[in-house]
């Protein structure tokens, strides 16, 4: 392909979309500098603001990893012109941007995670809770050692476990629940994210310069490997930074549920950035209706699964009724006031009931604004998904503040500072991917 048609497909250096990484940058320097200030006012807070803002980003890039698996694995011909978009927005794993921005959690674990903390002292309001609901269950555990002082902090921090079986299920998680452990297994996570996602985004780059096929195959090759690894490692990176943020819940669909999270907020940002992109004539073409109209039913598909697989868990711990399990749902209910029931429901209209009527139809995908309004909404309640999953441990009800807005704005801006100045770098398209032609040429049956 000459340079002229290469050049046709790569961001006009005029365009808004070619400046717009300097205005999430300087959103990143202004995310900072407030981060740093609600991290210094209210440090706690902000640890459980920062890891909100973290995981919700972290979810759109993983998400990108598995559509381009995806497409892989299919041998997919249709998805050729937008599997680039979806590989800048993975692009930051590659980088190690995540792992950078990973630091302050790393700072704040002890402040996060209630597993992590020496309570051997019985020091603190926590430590003389965990003390008092030892003695109540007699000396039973007392020969435990650390395992069981960290048990009964575990215990103290979720007044409905209060069964001796739980206690023995409890003292089980502690050769995972552990500090050395926790930080082996995320440095696992994050290069099997960074290598993955580098692997996508080299071949298909390389394949740009030269039109050797040989990275379509490497990428067939690999794809079956790299989603094992990537289910994996998305299953037990929600155990451990989310689902452990409550040592003493746990739900075998989580990871599911993260995964699906992960793909719904994909395909929200791609249509949106696509349809920018579209409306601005940066696709010359080579992004039609046709597409959108697949996306959408993606969209679509995913969305039906994401409320699949919540309806699951919210079920099975309702009819079983365990206390111990019915806690995840009963902090999102019943405690902090109203705020966080309102949430709950709202997030079943808004994150399913909602989008999913006005995306439903096949008109509604190919008129395309329906599209960009039901994306919309998505995206919106993904972020409230994400405070939901995370907000309610901090313990204080629902009272959003500076330090929510100040950790979305400095991981956010960060995130797509470098997903919007990498897309600058490179051909909107795969130019010279050997299936390009039936992607533009393709049409809906």
């Amino acid at each position: 392909m000459s340079d002229n048609k290469t050049k046709s497909f790569e961001l006009d250096p005029q365009s808004s979309w070619a400046n717009a990484w300097k205005v999430a940058a300087a959103v990143a320097v202004v995310g900072v500098l407030l981060s740093a200030f609600a991290a210094f006012t209210d440090h706690e807070r902000f640890a459980f603001s920062y890891l909100f803002a973290y995981v919700a980003f972290l979810t759109i890039a993983l998400g990108g990893v598995f559509f381009g698996l995806l497409q892989w694995l299919t041998s997919a011909g249709w998805s050729v012109t937008i599997r680039r978009l979806t590989e800048h927005l993975h692009r930051p794993l590659s980088l190690g941007i995540f792992i950078v921005l990973f630091i302050p959690i790393a700072l704040n674990v002890k402040q996060l995670y209630p597993w992590t903390a020496d309570h051997s002292g019985g020091h603190g309001e926590a430590g003389e809770h965990g003390d008092a609901h030892g003695e109540a269950h007699g000396g039973e555990h007392a020969d435990l050692g650390t395992p069981a002082t960290n048990v009964s902090r575990m215990i103290g921090l979720n007044e409905h476990a209060e069964h001796e079986k739980h206690a023995a299920t409890l003292a089980k998680k502690v050769p995972y629940l552990n500090l050395p452990f926790f930080a082996g297994r995320a440095v696992f996570y994050f290069l099997s994210w960074l290598f993955i996602s580098w692997k996508l985004f080299t071949n298909s780059t390389k394949q740009d310069l030269t039109g050797d096929p040989k990275y379509t195959v490497s990428q067939k090759r690999l794809a079956p490997v790299f989603i094992a690894v990537f289910a994996l490692t998305t299953t037990f990176a929600a155990f451990d930074w989310l689902m452990s943020l409550e040592p003493s819940w746990i739900s075998t669909i989580f990871g599911v549920n993260f995964f699906a999270q992960s793909i719904v907020s994909l395909f929200a940002v791609t249509i949106l950035i696509s349809l920018s992109l579209r409306s601005q004539g940066h696709y010359k073409g080579a992004l039609t209706i046709e597409h959108f109209h697949d996306l959408g039913k993606l969209q679509l598909g995913f969305l039906i699964f994401w409320a699949y697989v919540n309806f699951s868990q919210f079920m099975l711990i309702w009819y079983a009724s365990i206390p111990e399990e019915t806690t995840y749902y009963h902090k999102r209910w019943s405690e902090g006031g109203d705020g966080w029931k309102a949430i709950s429901i709202a997030l079943i209209f808004g994150h399913f009931i909602i989008p999913f009527f006005i995306i439903l139809s096949r008109n509604a995908k190919r008129a395309l604004s329906p599209l960009a309004l039901g994306c919309s909404i998505i995206l919106l309640f993904h972020f409230v998904m994400v405070y939901w999953l995370v907000m309610p441990y901090y313990g204080q009800g629902l009272a959003p503040g500076l330090a929510d807005l100040a950790s979305l704005m400095a991981v956010g801006g960060v995130y797509f500072t470098a997903v919007l100045y990498t897309l600058t770098k490179h051909p909107l398209i795969p130019i010279k991917d050997p299936r390009l032609s039936r992607s533009i040429h393709f049409v809906n049956a």
